[in-house]
């Protein structure tokens, strides 16, 4: 029996119960099967581990250069799915951090939610000042909140697609199992308790973004992307002032972390 089956039960006997068995399902997200150059990447890493509320964190640092760079994964993500970028980020004279957000990766899986993953990001950057950040997906607005939250200002970003509102987050869900509305503003409920700072039904990009110090921003998204529609990172694109736009084809959402064309891109971008 797939899952909408199961929530189209589940919403007839208790909505209730369906939406707290869904906010189950989004608190711990799926990890996807790890790849031979993402294993290669981690071998060659220097790896350690930082305690983060009830989270040993992994992180990961490649090169010892003097530029530094932040990578920062989506949901579901790992700091790994970036091994085809980071070779081109240290032969072009960066240090290369990242790592595995709470229930990520090789770090502690355990319940978490989208603000708790901002608040590691905010760790990272309170550490260090970087000279490139590097966002994939959920990433993007974990990056931007986090930065709006420490007004951080950073010369270089690079972002590969961004969602432009909360809602979109749980707009998949409720596609994905079928959500009844009731069931719908039951989990947007809880969701709400997650934290104290933000407002999920209104949470946007736009308004994160205003403020923020980027001299260099290059957003990049595949024309067919199947996750996030291309309109989404350009709309989000168009707040920040002198923003490039690179649209690319036959990469999709997950694919342009290793794609050769996004690769030369950033190669391009940092050298």
């Amino acid at each position: 029996m797939n899952l909408k089956k199961v929530f189209r039960i589940l919403q007839k006997i208790s909505p209730k119960l369906a939406a707290r068995i869904a906010f189950n399902f989004i608190s711990k997200p799926k990890n996807k099967k790890i790849r031979a150059f993402e294993k290669s990447i981690l071998e060659i890493a220097t790896k350690s581990i930082i305690r983060f509320r009830k989270f040993n964190i992994s992180t990961y640092t490649w090169g010892d250069r003097g530029k530094k760079a932040l990578l920062i994964h989506g949901w579901g993500g790992r700091a790994s799915n970036f091994g085809a970028i980071i070779p081109e980020l240290t032969k072009n004279g960066y240090s290369v951090i990242s790592f595995d957000g709470p229930c990520h990766g090789d770090s502690t899986k355990k319940k978490t939610s989208f603000f708790e993953m901002s608040d590691v990001v905010k760790l990272f950057l309170q550490k260090e000042n970087y000279d490139l950040i590097i966002t994939h997906s959920m990433g993007t607005v974990l990056a931007f909140t986090a930065m709006g939250a420490l007004k951080y200002k950073v010369n270089q970003m690079i972002v590969l697609t961004s969602p432009s509102r909360f809602l979109e987050f749980i707009e998949l869900a409720v596609i994905q199992f079928g959500l009844t509305s009731e069931t719908t503003k039951l989990l947007i409920t809880k969701i709400k308790k997650t934290t104290t700072e933000y407002d999920p039904v209104t949470f946007k990009a736009s308004t994160i973004i205003k403020g923020l110090e980027m001299k260099d921003v290059t957003f990049i998204h595949d024309k067919f992307d199947k996750i996030i529609p291309i309109q989404i990172t350009k709309s989000v694109s168009s707040f920040i002032k002198n923003a490039k736009f690179i649209e690319i084809e036959g990469t999709g959402h997950f694919k342009m972390l290793w794609s050769k064309k996004v690769t030369k891109i950033i190669e391009q971008q940092t050298s």
